[in-house]
């Protein structure tokens, strides 16, 4: 489960496996991204997911089916029951070399186009709401370049906190409640965070 994604799809890619060309770009491992369901362009790895073996807080390890995992829009069983991902079966399939790796250079340049990648960060910061585009009402509520000491609200892409300047964790947590206090302020939307803070003022 400690694999990158990113590693991981183009691994498989090399064994002409298809499935996981979504995954490119993707930052975080796979035991992450299966807790929070990643996914990008119409991929998630809820399609994928076979079963997972887990451990939960009692220090118990047991397997659960794809199904099980009760996936939704990036969140799963695991995250509210605060299991450990151990170990993870994936499906794939077999496909055409040149194909899957076409589609994958074709996400990695939007990706390069679309995203901030010239800056760290955790990805994109903020679930899409229903109906909506975080991106978008970020952007309308005149939050593109909004700085808090070095962090920073993509001027490529509103839907992204950035470093640019040694921020701090609290630096970009503090910006995430400048954003959500401002749109929800103009539109009563509350942007939930598609990123997880642990600890601090964060999860515990």
């Amino acid at each position: 489960s400690g694999v990158s994604l990113a590693t991981l799809a183009r691994k498989t890619a090399m064994r002409s496996l298809t499935g996981m060309e979504f995954a490119t770009g993707i930052p975080g491992t796979l035991g992450g991204g299966v807790i929070m369901n990643a996914g990008a362009y119409d991929g998630e790895l809820a399609q994928i997911v076979r079963s997972v073996r887990v451990m939960d807080r009692q220090g118990r390890i047991f397997a659960l089916k794809g199904e099980e995992m009760e996936f939704g829009y990036r969140t799963s069983r695991a995250q509210r029951e605060f299991l450990i991902i151990l170990e993870v079966v994936l499906e794939l399939q077999q496909g055409d070399y040149e194909q899957i790796w076409s589609r994958i250079d074709e996400l990695t340049i939007r990706r390069w186009m679309r995203q901030p990648l010239e800056f760290p960060s955790a990805g994109s910061t903020f679930k899409r709401p229903p109906g909506h585009f975080a991106g978008k009402l970020i952007e309308d509520a005149g939050l593109k370049g909004l700085r808090f000491r070095g962090a920073m609200v993509s001027s490529k892409h509103s839907g992204f906190v950035v470093n640019v300047d040694g921020a701090s964790a609290s630096d970009v947590r503090t910006l995430i409640r400048i954003v959500q206090k401002r749109v929800f302020d103009e539109y009563g939307i509350l942007l939930q965070p598609e990123v997880r803070m642990i600890g601090a003022t964060g999860e515990t």
